[in-house]
């Protein structure tokens, strides 16, 4: 049996990496896998006579995901500049959106120009090209429902995308309805809901991202302060192995001035001070 630790590209939510995880432990020749969400990796142990790293990533890929190779280290997400001028631009779109589509109706002052009553023409084409800005936006979203849907392993994304698609086709459907006489159908849009759900799914996983480079960030310090290697006792021999060699009923040997390697119950201790 071998081991291997994949990085994963795609993975939003628990339930991308549980159906990942399911998907893998399915497979034949895997005898287990462990996916994390938050170090976007999976742990397989695996039979190297029936798979290799190839077919494992053809696994990955099958179930609507990506393999970046093999998992070195952690690396943080933190958000660019550009990314974050493009968030705080579409901040505004949104607030300005949910102000044209739905002020009129708390009695806001309305824009007469996209009065949905007077200008009805100009309101329904501003919402639509709104909404369309928000559509490329959340594409990602959209895109990565649409992949996991087809690989059977719908996922939040999933959800999303069949919520917001739906109630854009409904909205032109009326705008299509208007143009041909029945006004009323005007107060039947709902362009600015796709909007706002891709805004604020977008919204989530800014703040998540923030939150999983916090994460990401304390586990590096951790691994940093752990040493790679360790002194273990074998048959009275002393010899030096790995962390991942290490077992459990192996007796390790702390000497002073080391970094204790793994956790475990002391069985013997004798040291001198100077």
């Amino acid at each position: 049996m071998k081991k291997i630790i994949l990085s994963i590209e795609g993975m939003t939510c628990s339930a991308c990496s549980n159906g990942l995880e399911k998907y893998l432990n399915k497979q034949n020749g895997v005898k287990q896998a462990v996916v994390n969400l938050v170090m976007a990796n999976a742990s397989i142990e695996y039979d190297e006579k029936i798979l290799d790293v190839a077919k494992l990533e053809k696994f990955v890929e099958q179930a609507g995901f990506k393999s970046l190779g093999e998992f070195k280290e952690i690396k943080l997400e933190s958000k660019n500049r550009k990314e974050k001028i493009k968030f705080i631009i579409f901040t505004v779109l949104a607030i300005l959106l949910m102000y044209i589509s739905m002020g009129h109706m708390i009695n806001l002052p309305t824009i007469h120009f996209l009065d949905p009553h007077i200008n009805t023409t100009n309101y329904m084409i501003c919402l639509l090209l709104f909404t369309i800005a928000f559509i490329w936006y959340g594409f990602d979203i959209l895109k990565n429902g649409y992949k996991n849907l087809i690989h059977k392993t719908p996922n939040m994304d999933t959800l999303v995308g069949i919520g917001v698609i739906s109630s854009l086709l409904y909205s032109i459907y009326n705008m299509y309805m208007v143009f041909q006489g029945n006004h009323h159908q005007v107060m039947n849009l709902y362009f600015e809901s796709s909007a706002i759900v891709i805004y604020f799914i977008k919204l989530g996983r800014y703040i998540d991202g923030i939150s999983k480079d916090k994460t990401k960030e304390a586990i590096n310090k951790l691994v940093k302060i752990t040493p790679n290697s360790a002194i273990i006792k074998v048959d009275g021999i002393e010899k030096k192995v790995t962390l991942d060699e290490i077992k459990k009923g192996d007796i390790v040997i702390a000497k002073p001035g080391d970094k204790i390697a793994v956790d475990g119950e002391i069985v013997s201790r004798k040291s001198t001070f100077r």
